[in-house]
């Protein structure tokens, strides 16, 4: 189970660009002591969460904390065209029951419209971007 500092480290790492940051860097954040930083950076490596590879920054020694396993990061918009959110039958939805995912022809159809939708979206951005191309071999 993860500690309130485990939480925010990972907070931290999993909205950093790359999922890294520098140990001396995280007790400025956190405005936590060096030692309970660095205890818990120890129990999130045991974990496989983290990764401390030794890193010099100006003379100095710190540790790169990397990020191991990073959430992926889904926007409700990228879900809400999924029918089973407001579908009357879920709660007779799955495996063994009366209605199964992979022979509801509500999701078949929702499925099938993002597909299209999805296609659509890519050739707009091929068309735009060879008008672009063109432009800029005019000018």
């Amino acid at each position: 189970m993860a500690s309130d500092l485990e939480e925010k480290i990972l907070l931290l790492l999993q909205n950093s660009p790359e999922g890294v940051i520098l140990q001396s860097e995280l007790w400025k954040i956190l405005d936590s002591g060096s030692r309970e930083v660095s205890r818990s950076l120890a129990k999130m490596a045991k974990r496989n969460l983290i990764l401390r590879e030794p890193y010099s920054d100006g003379g100095r020694k710190t540790f790169k904390v990397i990020l191991l396993k990073k959430k992926p990061k889904i926007e409700l918009d990228d879900i809400l065209w999924c029918c089973c959110f407001t579908c009357h039958d879920l709660s007779k939805c799955g495996m063994g029951l009366p209605i199964s995912p992979e022979m509801c022809p509500k999701l078949t159809i929702s499925l099938r419209n993002e597909m299209i939708k999805m296609k659509k979206q890519e050739e707009l951005k091929k068309i735009s971007s060879q008008s672009g191309d063109g432009d800029a071999k005019e000018g």
